[in-house]
């Protein structure tokens, strides 16, 4: 078995990825930003941890501390989790040719696919549906807009980017109104240079994933979110897998295949209500929040992942796999959370309700329900982690009440 390493041990991604190479009978280590908790440090199956300087603060620091615990510890294979490491890891990943490996993609799709507007671009050239999209670069840009309806979407092209050693983080927010457009969109203009204004596009949200080897998908899978930390749209507290659609296979297959992506890769859509048309939101070339859902259903892309990388060994063209459900405690609690603070105001669409939330997020199980998080066979990562998360609130509120 193989000594690896799985980068970004804050992430929900990272501790799927310990508990199944762990379980498969690798030797897993986990690395960590510097101060802040790792859920995936606590699993049973993490062998050795430990603490790299914050990549997105110092890119070259982080990447040297990585490259002295590698060598140190023979690690044959390098996971980075998240877009905290992915892109720093892919700009230096000659350092540590002859050293480790590092599963990553080319730089080249790898930055394609951070870029949310390149990502529009390419599908709209494939024919494939998505909302629509102004890269904004200046106040001028957004004065040409003719008539919009609102919400409308203000967002980054990319969740991080990188000036020198440091990253500018994205963000997603709503604007109700011009005057609430204008403002947001020169904040970011002010923070990254450049903004993506974009239609909101109401729907269930509807994720695809696939291992893609030498332009084959293998290994489909689908999924649709039943509960979203925000309920305005954001990553899922509870989804269910679902049996593949036609439709988001070709669509995802003709993208995937289109950027040139080797690995594991996920591809998000809505799904509109009226018309249950798929549109695309946007490509995760990196594992994903959500992926204990196929691995608890029957897809171990992790276990498949470390296999081609390190043997070549290609997984089947396809795996049937089980339907059920997968939760996030954690991310229920702050879906709870965000329900109790009531309706945001502007927000044109139904809201969860408050009662019958708490009898959803209280319900501890029921047939067919997995967490990615909680588990009676690995219980300190789950249960440290709400801990975690009901401090951090604390916390919070007693710098709100002292302010």
């Amino acid at each position: 078995m193989a000594k690896l390493l799985v980068l970004d041990g804050h992430s929900a991604a990272a501790l799927a990825f310990v508990r199944s190479l762990g379980r498969a009978g690798h030797w897993v280590s986990v690395g960590s930003n510097r101060g802040i908790f790792s859920a995936a440090a606590l699993s049973r199956y993490c062998q050795l941890s430990f603490e790299y300087p914050v990549s997105t603060d110092n890119a070259s620091e982080f990447s040297n501390a990585v490259l002295d615990f590698v060598r140190k510890h023979k690690i044959e294979l390098i996971l980075p989790m998240t877009d905290w490491t992915t892109l720093p890891m892919s700009h230096c990943r000659e350092k540590f040719t002859g050293i480790s490996k590092v599963a990553l993609p080319s730089h080249e799709t790898l930055e394609l696919a951070s870029d949310k507007y390149a990502t529009i671009e390419l599908a709209q050239s494939l024919n494939i549906p998505v909302p629509r999209s102004w890269l904004i670069s200046s106040m001028q840009d957004l004065k040409c807009l003719g008539d919009l309806s609102f919400p409308i979407v203000v967002k980054d092209r990319s969740s991080a980017r990188w000036v020198g050693d440091k990253a500018v983080f994205g963000s997603v927010s709503y604007a109700y109104s011009r005057e609430d457009l204008h403002q947001k969109v020169e904040q970011r203009l002010s923070a990254a240079g450049d903004v993506i204004v974009q239609s909101f596009a109401p729907g269930i949200g509807v994720g695809f994933s696939c291992l893609v080897l030498d332009g084959k998908i293998l290994i489909p899978f689908q999924w649709e979110r039943i509960r979203e930390t925000d309920p305005r749209g954001s990553g899922s507290s509870a989804r269910k897998s679902v049996a593949l659609d036609p439709r988001i296979v070709d669509f995802s297959s003709e993208l995937i295949i289109a950027s040139g992506y080797q690995g594991i890769v996920m591809v998000e859509y809505k799904k509109v209500l009226d018309t249950g048309e798929p549109i695309l939101m946007e490509i995760n070339g990196r594992p994903w929040g959500s992926i204990a859902l196929p691995i608890a259903s029957g897809i171990d892309y992790p276990c498949h992942l470390v296999d081609w990388c390190l043997e070549g060994k290609a997984p089947p063209q396809e795996i049937a796999y089980k339907n059920i459900v997968c939760r996030r405690m954690v991310g229920e609690l702050a879906h709870f959370d965000n329900v109790r603070r009531g309706k945001p105001i502007g927000w044109p669409l139904p809201y969860p309700n408050l009662w019958t939330t708490v009898a959803k997020v209280a319900m501890p199980w029921y047939p067919g329900v997995r967490f990615d998080d909680v588990w009676l066979s690995d219980p300190r990562p789950g249960f440290a982690g709400i801990s975690n998360w009901f401090s951090g609130k604390f916390n919070k509120r007693q710098g709100v009440s002292r302010s």
